[in-house]
């Protein structure tokens, strides 16, 4: 109590500057935990405004002399400073949520020697204003694949994009908010592509991920033998139709039933695009492995599988 007393003592003469912040300290706090209030985002159980929609929060001592300032954020400890208005005051802050959900504000009263109260939990449910995101679950390598934009929230006039942590991307919303963006995959392997939209009010949405794999082993696909369907029969011909997943292909290359010295060889159109045509002498399985290779004699690393099923 002493101590509480001679603090609040220095804060009359006015020793304690309250723009500054208080170092951290590891003792045990006395002060009370604060109070949280928002009119955008209040703690009540409902869903308000959305992911990416700023809204204003209230942080109040509630007349506790010791507290100088609060500590806030989203991580538990919370790690942002704001200085209250007086000694044992308030601050207002504005703070935009970027997902939708639950989400919970840290908030610490801390007074001048750095100690802080009991952590306030904040925990308020924001409405889903991601735009939704369709596409491919495979795309190829250094070839474009079109993903498609869906708005989450009205008056949407562009998306921003990027590709794991790679640059970001702005494309234009065509008429009613959607777009579709013709997008390159430079690397094979997993990869996340984040997307959020911007309104004509400048508002920006919460981040839509989607998650995808982008591989250079070449398409197969054929309408008398569907992979790994019961179809044709012995004597039956089958047409199979290849699709470059890397730029430049010349020439496709593919082994059937495993037999590695006995590869045949497929040159391509100029789209990239061949097809070959099978003929099964037995009823049984058939296993396909095809790669495809550019024009500088660069193959894929990547092969694809295809399984025939002959009637």
């Amino acid at each position: 109590m002493r101590i509480r007393q001679r603090l609040t003592a220095l804060l009359a003469v006015g020793v304690v500057a309250f723009s500054a912040v208080p170092a951290q300290a590891s003792a045990t706090s006395l002060i009370a935990e604060p109070t949280v209030t928002s009119a955008e985002y209040p703690d009540d159980g409902a869903w308000h405004p959305g992911a990416g929609m700023p809204g204003s929060f209230t942080f109040d001592a509630n007349g506790d002399g010791a507290v100088v300032g609060f500590y806030y954020g989203n991580t538990d400890p919370a790690g942002t400073y704001v200085a209250a208005n007086h000694a044992g005051g308030s601050a207002t802050v504005s703070y935009t949520p970027q997902t939708s959900g639950p989400n919970d504000l840290y908030v610490a009263s801390v007074d001048s020697a750095g100690n802080r109260s009991p952590q306030h939990v904040h925990r308020f449910y924001v409405q889903s204003t991601e735009p939704q995101v369709a596409g491919p679950r495979e795309t190829g390598v250094g070839l474009p694949a079109e993903f498609r934009f869906t708005p989450g929230i009205a008056d949407v006039v562009s998306y921003t994009y990027r590709i794991d942590n790679g640059p970001e991307t702005t494309v234009a919303a065509a008429a009613g908010g959607t777009t579709s963006a013709s997008i390159v995959t430079a690397s094979k392997g997993f990869h996340r592509l984040y997307v959020w939209s911007t309104t004509g009010a400048g508002l920006t949405s919460g981040t839509a991920e989607r998650i995808y794999t982008a591989s250079d082993a070449p398409l197969v696909a054929s309408t008398d033998y569907p992979d790994s369907q019961g179809s044709g029969g012995p004597g039956v011909s089958g047409v199979f139709t290849l699709t470059p997943r890397m730029p430049g292909v010349a020439e496709y290359t593919y082994y059937l039933d495993e037999e590695w010295s006995k590869p045949t060889v497929v040159p391509a159109s100029a789209d990239g695009t061949a097809s070959f045509t099978f003929t099964p002498a037995a009823s049984g399985w058939y296993s396909v492995k095809v790669y495809s290779r550019a024009a500088d004699g660069t193959r894929s690393e990547g092969s694809r599988d295809y399984y025939i099923v002959v009637n």
